[in-house]
């Protein structure tokens, strides 16, 4: 009974990812460790839970973030970052006290996803149609197209659903009828062409470089060479057919390539890319003058609006948009490996490497803490945190 409701509330969990509602995300969250009480045995489940470092680095996450109170202002802000952290701390307990799912479910899971982000898709690609010609104009300046989610988080989502879908199209994974497989292999060509269609580069940068190393992988392990150069070449030229067919996709690019431009003659305020650069310089700023420690979350968000206000008035105040810059200015570098150390070891740990998902997953994550404070909001935290315990259980 508890592994059938653990499954369920797998379930629920996809649903209100993409529902964009706090309330219920937060509750979805909570189900996992209401469900773990249920079994019993808890001085078992302590033992299980300490024995894995996969789930202890996870949980490590919560006090690195939340160690800065120690030496920065109580902060709202600082209130704020623990609260969006605490699932690294009550999902990896819950997960370790939580029944294992069958082979079976866990396919189910994730055909669960792979079309309900299609049909979401779907939808969301109907809307697009609606207006097709003000939403591609509106790419010219670059701003996204809407999507049920933040546009970045939705990218990367839709990046590892192709993943999945790739994988359960290879490993010719059907749960009942034949016609699944075809289904399958249309929804993840349309979610495809729909990254594409999206624009945004963050989940179209990932997908290309998971992809492109997966097959990497697949070579080395397969020896089938021709078939590995065959797809890393199609990877290589995909984005160029995309940018020669794709409307949407092409006057993205030619923004990006107008904005970095504009960056190089010193004109940033009102460009994306170029507000992106002033929010790094601004985190560099911070590590530099704090480098062993980092400021404290605390303080960090008032050091950003000072430096703001001195030095680059009118702008759009942002937050460093790079998850490693965001806490070199926060926690200082000694903070900084620590978080990549805890970050890596579920990956290490027990030669999780093998395992494509998990491997997809890190890139995907890894790739997107270049672009973006990914853990610095609730529903970042949630994809990284249930997806990569998902995979581990």
């Amino acid at each position: 009974m508890q592994q059938k409701i653990f499954f369920g509330a797998c379930l629920f969990f996809v649903i209100a990812f993409l529902a964009d509602l706090p309330a219920i995300l937060s509750i979805s969250i909570i189900s996992f460790p209401a469900i773990a009480l249920l079994g019993g045995n808890f001085a078992q489940k302590w033992q299980d839970f300490k024995s894995n470092k996969a789930y202890l680095a996870v949980t490590s996450l919560f006090f690195i973030i939340a160690f800065s109170g120690f030496y920065s202002e109580l902060t709202p802000f600082y209130w704020d970052r623990v609260r969006v952290a605490l699932p690294f701390l009550v999902l990896p307990i819950a997960f370790s006290s939580l029944p294992k799912l069958s082979k079976k479910q866990f396919q189910q899971f994730y055909y669960f996803l792979v079309t309900t982000v299609f049909l979401v898709s779907v939808s969301t690609f109907i809307n697009y149609l609606s207006d097709y010609t003000f939403l591609n104009e509106q790419l010219n300046h670059g701003r996204p197209i809407p999507t049920p989610i933040h546009h970045i988080r939705y990218s990367l989502l839709i990046a590892f659903t192709i993943i999945i879908g790739c994988w359960l199209i290879i490993n010719k994974t059907i749960l009942k009828y034949k016609w699944e497989r075809f289904a399958l292999i249309g929804m993840t060509i349309f979610l495809f062409i729909w990254l594409h269609i999206l624009s945004v580069r963050s989940g179209i940068a990932v997908l290309y470089v998971t992809l492109f190393l997966l097959s990497l992988q697949y070579v080395f392990k397969t020896k089938r060479y021709i078939l590995g150069v065959s797809v890393m070449l199609m990877i290589v030229a995909a984005p160029f057919i995309a940018y020669q067919t794709i409307k949407s996709f092409q006057n993205r690019i030619n923004y990006a390539l107008d904005d970095f431009q504009n960056y190089q003659q010193g004109e940033v305020k009102n460009f994306s890319d170029g507000e992106r650069m002033i929010s790094l310089q601004t985190g560099l700023e911070i590590g530099n003058a704090n480098p062993f420690f980092g400021i404290g979350i605390g303080d960090l968000n008032n050091e950003i609006e000072r430096i703001y206000a001195e030095k680059y008035e009118g702008f759009t105040v942002k937050r460093p948009h790079n998850q490693f810059i965001f806490f070199y200015a926060a926690i200082g570098i000694i903070g900084t490996i620590a978080f990549l150390i805890a970050f890596v070891i579920p990956l290490f740990y027990k030669k999780n490497y093998k395992n494509e998902l998990i491997m997809a997953f890190h890139i995907i994550v890894l790739l997107s803490f270049m672009v973006e404070n990914t853990i610095g909001t609730a529903i970042g935290t949630a994809f990284y945190s249930f997806f990569l315990l998902f995979n581990i259980k």
